[in-house]
């Protein structure tokens, strides 16, 4: 066991980080997301703990403290609800299964994979509907839906109608594995504003 172990002073990745550093990344990232997150700076730790963990598993590929720390990172990525992070997480539930199934934690992850995983991410947002009502100016006062406004003022009026919240879409990419997808709120279409900012 100690010939496939990682010396405990031996730093990995980027951030040379010990398997204890990773570890304690991990958990403190699943503190942070709560319930769940898409909270970039969170994404980064956790990503740059990752670059450590792959160079751990490349280096000393049987290294039996390597379960824990999957199990960890996998717990952290779930909780981060974009899609590659969501992709990560089901690749370590299936790391453990199938390279520590002896050990406490690949018997876990067993567990959980034979109910299934759900991964949860959100969609990337769309451009909202053009308004039905055009901006049109005369001299300099600017008027929309019938509100005369400065032309000062004028680049507010673009907004675009309330539009139905859709469901989230499941599909289920591969055996054992579903994948929630959640919608976005419209953005509004840069091009169309300056458009109507144009008056073309």
């Amino acid at each position: 066991m100690f010939e496939n172990s990682a010396p405990a002073d031996e730093y990995f990745g980027r951030m040379k980080m010990s398997f204890l550093g990773m570890n304690n990344t991990f958990r403190d990232a699943a503190i942070s997301s709560g319930d769940h997150t898409t909270d970039p700076r969170i994404a980064h730790k956790v990503a740059l703990a990752e670059d450590a963990l792959d160079a751990w598993a490349k280096k000393y590929p049987r290294d039996p403290q390597l379960a824990r720390t999957y199990f960890l990172a996998s717990i952290a990525q779930r909780k981060i609800w974009i899609q590659a992070n969501q992709q990560r997480a089901w690749t370590y539930l299936n790391q453990l299964e199938q390279r520590f199934a002896d050990t406490y934690f690949g018997s876990l992850v067993k567990k959980n994979l034979e109910i299934g995983f759900t991964e949860h991410y959100y969609a990337l947002p769309v451009a909202c509907a053009m308004p039905a009502t055009t901006v049109t100016t005369t001299g300099d006062v600017s008027t929309a839906y019938a509100t005369p406004v400065p032309a000062a003022t004028s680049t507010a009026l673009f907004t675009y109608p309330a539009m139905p919240s859709p469901d989230p879409s499941e599909t289920s990419p591969a055996p054992g594995l579903k994948a929630q997808i959640l919608p976005q709120a419209c953005v509004p279409s840069v091009t169309s504003v300056v458009q109507k900012a144009s008056g073309n």
